[in-house]
């Protein structure tokens, strides 16, 4: 019995594949073969069965499935006690948002990473509603998330910044109303997003229903094509702040009866070990200067 091989079999359930799993946790496929046969040796049933190129869970893999999470989220706490008096060391798993990755987590890792060289630390960049689930099933200690102020059963939150959102549009814009021309388009996030409601309430306030859209779950994209005069969009404010004072878009600021903001959360039963500790400290203390 290997910790490793319940990493594999987890990896391998939430992809869907061995060759996915493989790629995603570094090893040969014939390594993630390995620890699946090893665990079906030991427990001398079948995990999955295989049709074809598609596998699929036995009914003792689903059962082995649902107690997973229990015992990988109790052994990274076992491993860790023996950390408590320790500098920070291990694996710190951080969930962010792209634009916070590009535009706020740079300083905050620099400073972690040559303060605590002996800390690991893996970046996953998604979407802040797939983020909160990975902080529910263990898969992150920690993430970003750019949000209104929400309450959860099983997760922590630490408010770090109150954010502005703004309207965007190409720098040679002329209107008021922030609403595109006839050849442009409305440049909407990921249907998942929080703002993007926000941007379509505004549209709706204003009669205008789009049908010339595009949708993307790339800030950095979304100023690309603005830059190219493309469309209008609704974004952070840290986000454009820059482009906006060197003249490369226009912005307008919205207040909406919404208010977001950059926030860390964590797991309520995730034990704060010194890796994660100090992570958290060192955040605060770089948001009160944003």
């Amino acid at each position: 019995m290997d910790i490793k091989n319940f990493r594999t079999l987890k990896k391998i359930i939430e992809l869907g594949s061995f060759t996915k799993a493989a790629n995603s946790l570094g090893y040969a496929q014939s390594t993630i073969t390995f620890h699946i046969q090893s665990l079906e040796e030991y427990y001398k049933r079948p995990i999955f069965n295989r049709i074809g190129k598609r596998i699929e869970l036995t009914q003792f893999g689903h059962m082995l499935s649902e107690q997973i999470d229990i015992l990988l989220n109790a052994y990274d706490n076992l491993e860790s006690y023996s950390l408590s008096e320790c500098q920070p060391q291990g694996v710190l798993r951080i969930g962010v948002p792209e634009s916070l990755m590009l535009y706020r987590l740079h300083n905050i890792l620099k400073q972690y990473k040559l303060t605590y060289p002996d800390v690991e630390v893996v970046i996953i960049n998604d979407q802040c509603s797939h983020l909160r689930n990975k902080l529910t099933s263990h898969d992150l200690d920690i993430s970003f998330l750019l949000q209104p102020e929400y309450t959860y059963s099983q997760l922590k939150t630490i408010l770090l910044k109150k954010e502005e959102m703004c309207l965007v549009a190409p720098y040679d814009y002329k209107g008021e109303d922030f609403l595109p021309g006839d050849s442009q388009m409305i440049l909407f996030t990921e249907k998942d997003c929080d703002y993007r409601q926000i941007f379509s309430n505004y549209l709706k306030s204003h009669n205008f229903y789009p049908t010339n859209i595009l949708e993307t779950g790339s800030v950095e994209a979304i100023k690309k094509y603005i830059y190219y005069g493309m469309g209008i969009s609704y974004l952070p404010l840290y986000a454009v702040a820059e482009d906006a004072e060197e003249k490369r878009l226009r912005i307008k600021k919205h207040t909406s009866s919404i208010t977001f903001y950059t926030q860390l959360v964590y797991h309520k039963n995730k034990w704060l070990n010194p890796a994660l500790k100090a992570f958290i400290d060192l955040s605060i203390q770089h948001a009160a200067a944003w």
